[in-house]
């Protein structure tokens, strides 16, 4: 991990704003305050945020401070090791803050210096990552030590770690939401009064049930006076198991935190084929073979706690086809301020001429259905004709449409970035085929790029259209090249409808 990985940031050349205003923020578990005008440090992939001040050449900061936080699972062996690739390892010691035990670490560099506190904290790490680059101004480092010194638990946390007398159970608990082992099984879950609901699965099992299918069968509990029944099943629904294996601890030392239950309430649920920022893209009440996706999102009141959610989806027949389960961290974990959306999908693009239809999905919250929704499972692709004062063209209904600095784009799939663009040119394509379509004669290529952040190949297409008063028009579709053989006959029926004006 090179430094321009571990502390790249695009700067201005200097920032010499007054640091006279100081406010508090937040993240995950923590509060702290920072002056008003220091930079926000750039994400470093994990669940991270920070604050900086100084000088860069490019990516690298040449000369300043800052700090990451950091909370997440396994960082501090992550951090440690990745740390160890630019500076060498000078100090290393147990500390202690606000009541948690934790380890500090010293590295030095060639003009760079990190100091690294990793606490842990439930069942993720807590890593405060102050950095100096350089020889900055004696104020900045003073700035940087008041923020150190500012950080504190948020008084909104709640975590608690509790077992049993024998070991055998050991469980972390952050808000409502539970993680931890029995014997040599993982399990997850919420907490909803003094009843506990969530999954198991063994540690070398790869899973089938539950959320993302990891697990391998739900349990549900019961906490009384101390003593903890737990009911353990191989079903799915851990709001359904009425017999299992029963196992019962008599006393549970630490402290087992009861919330109050916190409802969610639903304003609107439709569908859609994907979401971008937590907002539907491509709504509908009717679907097709050529969709990837079908997915059932909700609006809510705001929420701040861990909850299940089930949506049951029911094919033409009345049959279930598919189950699917989220179980959301309460906000201390994710940095969120509150929820106010949820939903779930199903892969469409795996369904068929004999599930053509009408479907229905029932939503449940907590084991109550709260919501139901109906959508239609069609044969053809619903068009619609787009058209400017230089061509016409047909896109399918739900296709998202918008000019920008001469280029016309249409964004089929925010969520794998499937779109074609439209825009002009005065010179012609060279080394390209030529095809026909209905109405013209044009230049063709397909090629390919990789991916890099996913692995995946980028399929495209660039056609030319004749010369029309001294400019070419171009059209190109672009999507990953699984989409792109799903999509393709699509793509021409878009390309065939292409008129010039």
């Amino acid at each position: 991990m090179r430094r321009f990985l571990l502390i790249g940031m695009v700067l201005l050349a200097a920032f010499g704003l007054s640091q006279e205003e100081w406010v508090t923020e937040s993240f995950g578990p923590i509060t702290w305050q920072q002056p008003s005008d220091w930079q926000k440090t750039p994400s470093l992939g994990l669940n991270s945020t920070g604050v900086f001040k100084g000088m860069s050449d490019g990516q690298t900061l040449t000369q300043g401070v800052g700090v990451f936080f950091i909370y997440d699972a396994g960082v501090e062996e992550s951090l440690v090791s990745g740390l160890s690739q630019d500076a060498s390892l000078v100090d290393q010691k147990e500390i202690t803050w606000n009541g948690f035990k934790g380890r500090y670490y010293r590295f030095e560099g060639t003009d760079l210096v990190f100091d690294v506190r990793v606490f842990p904290m439930g069942m993720k790490d807590l890593a405060i990552w102050s950095f100096v680059a350089g020889n900055p101004p004696e104020e900045d480092l003073q700035s940087l030590e008041r923020i150190l010194s500012s950080v504190n638990v948020s008084e909104h946390v709640s975590l608690s770690n509790w077992k049993s007398s024998n070991d055998i159970l050991e469980i972390f608990q952050s808000g409502n939401h539970i993680e931890g082992s029995l014997g040599e099984r993982m399990i997850e879950g919420v907490m909803i009064e003094n009843n506990i609901f969530g999954w198991w699965k063994r540690v070398d099992s790869p899973g089938t049930l539950g959320p993302s299918k990891f697990w391998d069968g739900a349990f549900s509990g019961r906490v009384e006076d101390g003593r903890l029944n737990l009911l353990f099943s191989d079903v799915e629904d851990p709001f359904s198991i009425s017999d299992g294996t029963s196992v019962v601890f008599e006393n549970v030392s630490g402290e087992i935190k009861h919330l109050p239950k916190e409802s969610v309430s639903i304003t609107e649920s439709l569908f859609c084929r994907s979401v971008y920022e937590n907002t539907p893209f491509a709504t509908d009440d009717t679907f097709n073979l050529f969709d990837k996706r079908i997915v059932m999102w909700s609006n809510t009141d705001p929420f701040e706690n861990s909850h299940i959610f089930k949506w049951e989806w029911y094919d033409p027949s009345g049959n279930l086809r598919e189950t699917v389960y989220y179980i959301v961290a309460p906000v201390v974990e994710t940095g969120y301020d509150y929820y106010d959306s949820v939903w779930g999908w199903i892969p469409s693009d795996g369904l068929g001429e004999k599930d053509l239809g009408n479907w229905k999905v029932s939503f449940y919250i907590d084991g109550e259905r709260t919501a139901e929704g109906t959508f239609k499972f069609s044969r053809e692709i619903s068009m619609k004709t787009v058209e400017t004062d230089t061509f016409r063209v047909d896109v399918p209904s739900y296709t998202y449409y918008e000019l920008s600095e001469g280029i016309h784009y249409f964004i089929f799939d925010i969520a794998d970035l499937t779109f074609a663009e439209i825009h002009y040119e005065t010179e012609p394509l060279e080394n390209g085929e030529t095809v026909k379509t209905p109405n013209y004669e044009v230049n063709f290529i397909e090629s390919s790029m990789p991916d890099y952040e996913t692995g995946q190949n980028f399929l495209f297409w660039i056609v030319q259209f004749p010369e029309k008063e001294g400019q070419y028009l171009y059209m190109s579709f672009y999507a990953l090249e699984e989409d792109f053989k799903r999509l393709e006959s699509v793509f021409e029926k878009i390309l065939n409808s292409l008129e010039l004006k």
